[in-house]
């Protein structure tokens, strides 16, 4: 299927050069293939129906098939003459295997409204066909949204070596849906035959008055297909980018493929966090050749767990308010969480030096989109077994300043952008957060949860070690099966039930410094309970045996859900109510790993 070509000329009036569009997000602090993703994941997100219904986002780091190949080398036989684009499209095309890099979401409202960029869309009408292919630098027109330059696109073509890309889509538009396909390229400005050309080319099917447009339809999807793109029904809407030829920097696929892994996992995890329905706003994907690169859990990827944590802490009506006093103006909140540094995944990404650090001592800076700009570093702690993050999230009365206050990429806040109150609320943001981060980092020597006769839980260090090493539970809420011994028996788990204890804590319990484990007790009513708390060290390899000696971590007591001391030692007896919470403080010791495991020694079995 031979496709129509419209490069496009300087008005008289000037124009933006394919140049000047390449440049537009500056000098990121991130590689190209990173910048890549975070705009692609972005767009998505402000892309969203507005029904809240979960969002897909699939990247697939595949080849052309020969086949594919044809297709493509068909649809752009005809090349822009003059133009420095030719000669690399040539390069692309012959080569004996093309790379693609296929960015695709579901969820979404696709790129609908008109095709042109002088129609006046309907009042119901988003022009983001418009904004993506044929605008530059369109403001954001979704409130709250995480874009705000319209600049994100260019960072597709930046990655193709022959600056080109393909869309197809399947949106809305004057109030049905409609399919569309449209493949266009940027490069440097040139003059071809008396006129000059700004560099940008759009290839599809001509009209009358010269200005080609979108193939739709059938054609759209047939087009589509013949490129190893799914077909999407009528009501199936979203959109599906193919990155030609991508600089993947010396990278293989299954490294490439693990880029993306490693970036969608730390910006992002904020969209994998399960809603109260059960359901994250964000499903992400990420293949390469067909296959399933690394499956993107919270809970495989550290430190990501401690960052849900204080994401959750700077929600709380007590977190740490951000403020400017001149004026005076609520700017955000702060929450931390900390917890024992847990091993990395091991991602081999073709990159010396890993995105997420093998120690976490940052705070993740966000908008009220909830997708992290930048992170900014703070003090690691005393021990280098123990690692903390923060979460500042600025104030919806503020946001369009921290808005304003970000590159085009996306990736800082700088408040020398900004001017008047605005750069001063930036500003004041800024430098009150990392106050507050290093004052986490480095608490005074007692802090509120420790008198002059106890150790400050920042400082616990050597004594924490992997103190939660292989245990089942988690801040998310895992219900596996523990890492100690098994409790109870079938028939005890018929009235009464003991889960496996789960690592919840660090705290001082009667001046010792204890990692708390939490156990859910449900019973089938009122019912006298005895149970007993045995602490274990864990060896390496996942074994565990009983502790021994004068050091030996030991049962301190049992606390109720809001830390009141109920018992202390390693027994407590107590009358089950249907559902109870109850935590179990054992001591920590030097470089050493425990667990507990808790047994019903009552008559309730």
């Amino acid at each position: 299927m031979k496709l129509d070509l419209q490069s496009e000329r300087y008005a008289a009036t000037g124009n933006i050069s394919g140049t000047g569009v390449r440049r537009s997000l500056g000098t990121p602090t991130l590689n190209p293939l990173r910048i890549l993703i975070r705009e692609a994941a972005q767009n998505t997100w402000d892309a969203r129906r507005e029904d809240e219904s979960p969002v897909t986002f699939c990247v697939h780091v595949r080849r052309f098939t020969a086949a594919q190949q044809r297709s493509l080398a068909d649809m752009l036989s005809v090349l822009p003459s003059g133009s420095p684009t030719k000669d690399q499209l040539k390069r692309t095309l012959e080569r004996s295997s093309v790379s693609v890099i296929e960015i695709s979401d579901l969820g979404t409202t696709g790129l609908g409204g008109p095709v042109r960029a002088d129609e006046e869309p309907e009042s119901s009408e988003r022009p983001d066909f418009a904004n993506f292919f044929r605008n530059i630098g369109s403001a954001r027109d979704r409130e709250l949204g995480a874009g705000t330059y319209g600049y994100g696109k260019s960072a597709m073509y930046r990655l193709s070596r022959c600056g080109t890309i393909v869309a197809y889509t399947q949106a809305r538009y004057r109030g049905r849906n409609v399919a569309r396909f449209m493949a266009a390229g940027i490069g440097d400005a040139f003059d071809s035959g008396g006129h000059r050309y700004t560099g940008r080319h759009w290839w599809g099917t001509r009209h009358e008055d010269d200005v080609v447009d979108p193939l739709q339809s059938a054609k759209a999807h047939s087009a589509a297909e013949s490129l190893g793109l799914d077909r999407r029904g009528a009501d199936e809407l979203g959109t599906s980018i193919l990155v030609l030829d991508p600089d993947f920097e010396e990278r293989s696929h299954a490294q490439a493929g693990n880029a993306v892994v490693e970036c969608l996992a730390w910006f992002f995890w904020p969209k994998m966090i399960p809603r109260p329905d059960g359901h994250s706003p964000m499903r992400f994907e990420v293949l390469v050749e067909g296959s399933v690169s690394q499956v993107l859990d919270l809970r495989a990827f550290p430190p990501l767990e401690i960052l849900v944590d204080a994401m959750t802490n700077a929600k709380r009506a007590d977190a740490k308010r951000i403020s400017c006093e001149r004026p005076i103006q609520p700017l955000g909140r702060l929450g931390f969480a900390r917890g024992p540094r847990r091993r990395r995944v091991a991602l081999d990404t073709g990159s010396e030096r890993p995105l997420i650090p093998e120690r976490s001592a940052c705070v993740a800076l966000m908008r009220p989109a909830e997708l992290v700009v930048k992170y900014l570093p703070g003090p690691p702690l005393a021990s280098d077994m123990v690692e903390y993050a923060g979460v500042f999230i600025c104030d919806e009365s503020v946001e369009p300043h921290f808005a304003d206050a970000e590159p085009p990429a996306h990736d800082d806040w700088v408040p020398d952008f900004l001017e008047g109150r605005a750069k001063t609320f930036v500003r004041v943001a800024l430098r009150n957060i990392d106050l507050a981060t290093e004052q986490y980092g480095n608490p005074p020597a007692n802090d509120d949860a420790a008198s002059p006769e106890q150790p400050s839980l920042a400082g616990l260090g050597d004594a924490l070690g992997d103190v939660l090493l292989g245990q089942a539970g988690s801040r998310l809420g895992s219900h596996g099966s523990g890492g100690g011994p098994t409790t109870g028996s079938p028939a005890a788990k018929r009235r009464v039930n003991v889960s496996d204890p789960e690592p919840f804590r660090f705290a001082i319990v009667k001046r010792v410094p204890c990692a708390v484990f939490r156990i859910r007790v449900t019973s089938s009513g009122p019912v006298a309970l005895k149970l007993e708390a045995s602490p274990f060290i864990v060896l390496e390899g996942g074994s565990v045996v009983a502790p021994e000696g004068r050091n030996a971590p030991r049962v301190i007591g049992w606390l109720d859900a809001t830390g009141d001391l109920l018992a202390e030692g390693r027994q407590i007896e107590l009358t089950g109510s249907g559902k109870d919470t109850l935590h179990v403080a054992v001591s920590v010791v030097e470089d050493a790993a425990i667990t507990v495991a808790v047994e019903n020694l009552s008559d309730a079995r």
